[in-house]
């Protein structure tokens, strides 16, 4: 029964039986198209059969290990990612999730540092409890206002161990994606400060935004990056992975962190399929072409409606459409459900994150609601 969940978020009766690239097939026979990708985590689509091969292949050797053993599935992912991000005799540990990847991350800037406190831009997130947690009682956060270059000179960075920057946040404020001059700003004075540069790129990380990683939008090269949601394609598994410099102090002067599921070969050997697959079928280079296709659609609907459509936000494949105070985006978001499309609301506006596999006949099934939607809603008024 439904009553025998705790109720943290609230989900429609629908059941989900089946998930196939795309596509959501509930109990009822019903299809929808997902452009929320499970939690933004299956980028290169739901029940891939690469990804499933891997795992049958893998349950059958080993799943999880202790602490004795080496895993060479981890090493061979570790420098995979070294490759990916430009670190080069990094080091990488691989957890569960994105939450508890950047709290480590955190953890060791504040060992490296012997600093306490973390700056970061006030709208994004970064994780569900610990350091990262979005609370007025976290004495472990220094929030900078998003995209405002004179409140980065009012900073006291004498206690600020790194700053964690979220490229393109998906979560709080509905997809935004910093200016380059403050980017620029902000890094330029956390390195004057000897700030450590932390990229959590749990949710722009995997090809998302038509690069392998969202800070590669910006000019600079960060001290740390936490990977997850994607790096599993809906499997948990996260990663931290560290520069050279940081990976040879630690190997210099380490601590113990234990995790149970830390470097486990299972989630390693489909990460490591994730990477293969988004390389093979240039997933990266799709989710560009395809984001800018689906950014001009957006682009069309505002052009058409716009009493209605406020603004769009766009970069590769993560994307989010504005409405206006005066359009019942609640009943919008509910009538798309109903039609078989899975949509992120909030604040009005709709979230697109969509595998990186979405068919432009699938974004145009999707803009032909919203088109026949708002034309009913601009006729009903006048």
């Amino acid at each position: 029964m439904k009553e025998d969940i705790i109720p943290f978020y609230t989900p429609s009766d629908k059941v989900i039986v089946k998930s196939e690239d795309c596509y959501l097939y509930d109990s009822e026979g019903n299809k929808y198209i997902d452009f929320e990708s499970g939690v933004w985590c299956s980028n290169i689509g739901h029940g891939n059969g690469k990804i499933n091969s891997v795992i049958e292949k893998q349950i059958n050797e080993t799943i999880h290990h202790g602490y004795y053993f080496r895993n060479k599935l981890a090493e061979q992912l570790s420098l995979k990612l070294q490759e990916l991000i430009g670190f080069k005799g990094g080091a990488s540990v691989f957890l569960s999730s994105g939450s508890e990847a950047v709290n480590l991350a955190i953890t060791l800037a504040r060992y490296f540092t012997s600093k306490r406190k973390i700056l970061k831009i006030h709208n994004s997130y970064l994780s569900a409890f610990g350091f990262g947690l979005l609370s007025n009682d976290n004495e472990s956060l220094v929030n900078i206002k998003y995209n405002d270059l004179e409140a980065i000179d009012q900073i006291d960075f004498s206690d600020i161990s790194a700053l964690v920057i979220e490229t393109g946040g998906a979560s709080v404020d509905m997809v935004k994606f910093p200016d380059n001059d403050f980017v620029n700003k902000l890094i330029a004075c956390s390195q004057k400060n000897k700030c450590l540069i932390i990229a959590e790129e749990v949710t722009t990380g995997m090809g998302r935004m038509g690069k392998w990683f969202g800070f590669q939008h910006y000019d600079f090269t960060p001290d740390m990056v936490v990977a997850g949601k994607a790096l599993g394609n809906g499997y948990p598994i996260s990663s931290v992975i560290l520069n050279s410099t940081l990976a040879d102090k630690f190997r210099q002067n380490s601590f113990r962190y234990a995790q149970s599921h830390q470097n486990d070969p299972l989630g390693c050997a489909i990460a490591l399929e994730v990477i293969k697959t988004i390389e093979t079928h240039n997933l990266i280079e799709r989710a560009s072409l395809t984001g800018e296709y689906f950014k001009t659609q957006l682009e069309n609907l505002r052009s058409k409606y716009p009493e209605g459509v406020k603004e769009t936000r766009t970069r590769g494949l993560m994307l989010a459409i504005e409405l206006y105070d005066s359009i019942n985006g609640a009943a919008i978001s509910e009538e798309l459900f109903e039609n078989g499309f899975v949509a992120g609301f909030k604040l009005n506006t709709f979230r697109f994150l969509p595998p990186l596999t979405i068919k432009h006949s699938d974004i145009d099934q999707l803009i032909g609601k919203l088109d026949e939607i708002l034309s009913r809603k601009r006729n009903s008024t006048n």
